[in-house]
């Protein structure tokens, strides 16, 4: 483990990258089944379905996952950039609030919970339980982020009362507007101005304490009816300044954020399905984990190796891809981009609107 000082600096998804946090799989498990795991993963699902999924996932799948993130490590170094890991911790300790107990899920997804923005990081409060404690497998980095002269700043953090969730219109988020509460994942990064999902990861609240943190400095815009379910790496997809990447099931002319009306925009669909390895093929997240892409620089992205169509899109364009393999993307609810956290990238922070 690195103990450096560090100076994060990342203002996109799409400048030469230099610093990333790449996840692990040790410990990764299905935690407690209560109903914040069902509406943040399992909202089309009953929960009689969910529960005996409960506990560690088969050793097997960790094994392989750590295999494709060594390799995605490794990848990186070859490239020049500085990998930074998680610490393993063990999610399968139970924790408890006045309100309610939990165990963890892991530390695959580092992406999810902090949101660089510039030479801040800010800590962000999921919605599902069992994530309430997960940022301290980044404590290490974070530390050394703040001896580095990085600002590090927590949102509030919720109670996540029963009362939260609702299920009445699967077709809307499964979130109330009681509280603050929102995943890094949901936002879009783009210099000055930044996207936000109203959705299952991230709620009216979150979007209104963000922006009342972040502006004038930056420009934070609500999106609220691109998809309800959660997170946006699958779905708007930033590759460099002028041209961004849309998932056509979600994404059309008619409801593209007006923000891209003079980019060029790639509408694509055609993702090559990636099996669940959990019983009955259950999945916490969509066949369209297949977007979920890492730029590496504007002419350079890794991409799922089953992603053929995806690439040769991108190539049209002028993007090369780097084939690798994520063999538990929809098992683990994670891609190339969920499983990263780049913490330094080589540019300015620039308004491109």
């Amino acid at each position: 483990m690195t103990n450096t000082p560090l100076l994060v600096d990342s203002n996109n998804d799409w400048d030469p990258l230099e610093e990333i946090v790449v996840g692990r799989a040790d410990f990764a498990r299905i935690p407690t089944v209560d109903v914040s795991t069902m509406a943040f993963s399992y909202a089309d699902r009953k929960p009689s379905e969910i529960k005996p999924l409960e506990g560690p996932y088969h050793q097997e799948i960790l094994d392989e996952a750590n295999e494709d993130l060594d390799a995605l490590s490794n990848e990186l170094t070859k490239l020049g950039v500085k990998v930074r890991r998680p610490l393993a911790l063990d999610h399968s300790q139970t924790f408890r609030t006045p309100e309610w107990e939990s165990t963890g899920w892991y530390s695959y997804c580092p992406r999810d919970l902090i949101l660089p923005l510039h030479k801040t990081v800010i800590e962000c409060v999921s919605p599902m339980r069992a994530r309430y404690f997960e940022t301290r497998t980044l404590h290490p980095h974070l530390y050394d982020a703040v001896k580095g002269g990085t600002k590090w700043i927590c949102a509030p953090k919720p109670v996540l009362r029963d009362s939260l969730y609702t299920f009445d219109d699967l077709k809307q988020p499964t979130l109330r507007n009681e509280e603050i509460v929102f995943d890094a994942a949901n936002i879009v990064r783009i210099g000055r101005d930044l996207l936000f999902q109203i959705s299952n990861s991230g709620n009216e609240l979150g979007f209104q304490w963000l922006k009342s943190i972040l502006e004038p400095e930056y420009r934070v815009h609500a999106l609220k009816h691109v998809y309800s379910y959660a997170h946006m790496d699958s779905t708007i997809i930033p590759m460099r300044p002028g041209l961004v990447l849309l998932n056509s099931t979600r994404v059309t002319p008619k409801n593209c954020p007006e923000i891209f009306k003079t980019w060029d925009k790639i509408y694509f669909e055609d993702v090559v399905p990636i099996p669940s390895k959990l019983p009955g093929g259950i999945s916490p997240c969509s066949p369209f984990i297949g977007f979920n892409l890492l730029s590496v620089n504007p002419e350079l992205a890794i991409v799922d190796e089953n992603q053929v169509p995806l690439m040769r899109e991108l190539n049209k364009h002028g993007i090369d891809s780097l084939p690798l393999k994520m063999r538990h993307s929809r098992t683990l609810s994670g891609g190339f981009h969920c499983v990263t956290l780049d913490l330094k990238r080589r540019g300015s922070l620039e308004s491109y609107f």
